[in-house]
């Protein structure tokens, strides 16, 4: 059969949760897959490894001169002369016009549970997407229980249209990094002090991720710890950045708080393994892939006891309650000086990492589109 996937946010060269799902799918699909014909989706000529995968992948590049709505528009004229025996799109927005058997995933629904964390153009956007899904997919994957439970409660959705299948992370990447000479190159080149130890953020500078509950209780936890502890904020800016800039000042963080930027995939592990802890502060999260990395790095975790994080972390983490600043501060207090703490959070992360992978995740999302396409 002919497997159409939308390839748009794979193709995207920074990536975040949703494109590196769509990143990784895509190419363990092609390792475990020669029997299924695939056309792979995209406004741009295929890059990097999506560029050169088995002969049973084939590019079709669909231009679009608008900056916004290709997967609505673009793709959805494809769809409506040349639609593949199902497609799949790895995101919640799907073409207007899509084929019979349209499989697509729902990372989370956070718009629609938490709206005051996102503009209102962002609103519009989403909900009209996650209409549109509801309405026209054959079947609706997701990523945790959480999200699962959340879209039945709040979107009516019939459980048994939803599947559950759980991220996976990129194990040859993901791995301790002991090399002092390799890990003192990655602090300098984002301008970390190489001798003063750190807590690491990564994920979007943003109201959502909580960053300025962060800052604040960074703030805190320096004020009763006269350490020279710093701050990595790896991520680009997000909804409300300004506030997160607005609190660094008023609590004379700027030598403090480091942000980086956006950080190369290659330098992630590094960053990670040199940390003290990683610190994920997130009020709400569909399933909080950076977590499966930090265990797999062995860094101690300190996360939100919110939405679907305590599912994934699997007790593999020092949970906080993410409105209570003091209680995150503490947290940060409790890592810092009980190193047993560290020892046996990274002895929990070593155990549950073992129960994710792409290849288990690809491997269930490409049952549940051929039981689609059998249908």
């Amino acid at each position: 059969m002919t497997i159409g996937v939308d390839a748009s946010r794979a193709n995207r060269a920074a990536k975040t949760g949703t494109e590196w799902y769509s990143y990784n799918l895509i190419l363990e699909l092609a390792k475990i897959d020669s029997r299924n014909r695939y056309f792979l989706y995209s406004p741009d000529v295929l890059s990097g490894k999506l560029a050169s995968l088995s002969d049973n992948f084939q590019e079709k590049v669909l231009r679009w001169p608008p900056k916004y709505l290709w997967t609505m528009l673009r793709l959805s004229w494809e769809m409506k002369w040349h639609a593949p025996d199902v497609l799949f799109v790895p995101a919640h927005i799907i073409p207007l016009i899509s084929p019979a058997r349209t499989v697509t995933t729902i990372m989370d629904i956070g718009f629609v549970s938490k709206p005051e964390l996102y503009s209102s153009k962002e609103l519009k956007y989403h909900n009209f997407g996650l209409r549109q899904a509801i309405k026209k997919a054959t079947k609706i994957l997701t990523i945790s229980n959480f999200t699962k439970q959340e879209m039945v409660k709040r979107c009516g959705i019939d459980p048994e249209r939803i599947q559950v299948i759980y991220l996976g992370f990129d194990a040859g990447i993901f791995q301790p990094k002991r090399d002092q000479a390799r890990i003192e190159s990655v602090l300098q080149k984002y301008k970390i002090p190489t001798r003063d130890p750190y807590f690491l953020y990564i994920g979007r500078l943003e109201e959502k991720k909580n960053t300025p509950g962060l800052i604040k209780a960074f703030a805190e936890f320096k004020q009763s710890n006269k350490s020279k502890h710093k701050l990595v904020l790896v991520g680009s800016p997000g909804h409300n950045y300004e506030q997160v800039q607005e609190l660094i000042k008023e609590h004379k963080l700027e030598r403090e708080v480091i942000e980086t930027g956006w950080v190369d995939e290659e330098d992630l592990p590094v960053l990670l393994s040199a940390s003290l802890a990683f610190v994920f502060p997130s009020f709400y999260e569909g399933f909080g892939l950076p977590l499966l990395e930090a265990m797999s790095c062995q860094t101690p975790i300190l996360a939100a006891r919110a939405a679907s994080i305590p599912e994934v972390a699997g007790g593999a983490a020092l949970l906080f309650d993410p409105y209570d600043v003091p209680d995150m501060a503490k947290k940060m207090e409790m890592i810092v000086s009980n190193e047993t703490l560290r020892v046996d959070l990274v002895q929990r992360g070593i155990s549950r990492v073992k129960d994710f992978s792409w290849e288990k995740c690809t491997r269930e999302t490409l049952a549940a589109i051929e039981k689609v396409a059998s249908k």
